[in-house]
């Protein structure tokens, strides 16, 4: 069985703390249940393709957390560092005790791995280490190496990741079928939500509100991803990422968000069509253009009624 992107003390920059902390207690939680799962089909080896743990961010707890995890384990544990936990010298895999059953590969060459030799392995020993040479093997063997884009080399998606990308499952190789060597093993889902809303028809600040507002759910970690035009001022919650105007545990995603460009009459002079003017060739982004113009605009109208 093989599992890959456990990913222990992750810092998941960009999802804000309450869905940081929801993936890391959850990653602890699925590494146990993949060895559960691997005891319960009978698995002779556990083999554990990189994205175990984040090198930069780990405690040297959650290591011995993980050592003892897959110690539990019937049958033999393989590690592959990957690129986010490759290994050197100085690595947690070579200061940390290990149990009896479990073997770092620490070999950037393609080798097989010594309990199942059909599995050829090849783990990162650097960052931005070279693509070693695929081996030329006789007979049915399986190349794992993790976080390689190449369709000869099984490719194993995270099972703790972004909530906007795929993922979840662990891979079961059977060596008794060379012609159908691996196949899925779902696994519960992870904690949070994705959920879209468009905007485009959103004709004002009040309107949008109106409508995060259907959307949100309380409790779970939620991913709130803005799609459409965004007509110009109406204001987002906020510049981008978290904004304290949304619940603590939502985080705003506006990338695949465009935004209205306000139509100016050349011949118009007054103060609302010269501000339209400059900020439509302000140099900064999109985001902070379309909000700077929103709240522009909003004082305008204030100005114009005498707020």
């Amino acid at each position: 069985m093989v599992a890959s992107g456990v990913q222990l003390d992750r810092a998941w920059v960009g999802l804000g703390a309450e869905f940081g902390a929801a993936l890391r207690d959850w990653s602890r939680h699925v590494l146990a249940l993949v060895v559960e799962e691997a005891n319960r089909r009978g698995a002779g080896t556990l083999l554990i393709a990189g994205g175990l743990f984040d090198r930069t961010y780990v405690l040297p707890a959650t290591v011995d957390y993980a050592a003892q995890i897959l110690g539990t384990f019937s049958g033999d544990v393989v590690i592959v560092p990957g690129k986010s936990d490759w290994i050197d010298g100085t690595s947690l895999y070579r200061t940390h005790r290990w149990a009896s059953n479990t073997t770092i590969c620490s070999s950037s060459e393609y080798q097989p791995a010594a309990p199942a030799p059909k599995v050829w392995t090849s783990a990162w020993t650097s960052p931005g280490g070279a693509v070693p040479r695929l081996p030329d093997a006789p007979g049915p063997h399986v190349l794992i190496r993790a976080a390689t884009a190449d369709d000869r080399i099984l490719a194993v998606p995270s099972l703790v990741r972004d909530p906007r990308e795929p993922g979840g499952f662990a891979v079961l190789i059977d060596g008794d079928e060379p012609e159908a060597p691996s196949r899925r093993v779902d696994l519960p889902d992870q904690p949070g939500l994705v959920a879209d809303l468009d905007v485009t028809d959103a004709a004002d600040t009040d309107a949008l509100a109106a409508a995060v507002e259907g959307v949100l759910t309380p409790g779970d970690p939620l991913v709130l991803r803005l799609v459409g035009t965004l007509a110009p001022g109406v204001l987002l919650p906020g510049f981008s990422g978290q904004d304290r105007n949304l619940p603590s545990h939502v985080v705003l995603d506006i990338d695949a968000l465009s935004f209205g460009t306000p139509s100016v009459d050349p011949a118009d002079r007054s103060a609302r069509a010269e501000f339209l003017r400059a900020m439509l060739h302000a140099n900064t982004s999109d985001v902070r253009r379309h909000q700077t113009t929103a709240l522009g605009l909003a004082a305008l109208d204030a100005s114009v009624q005498g707020a």
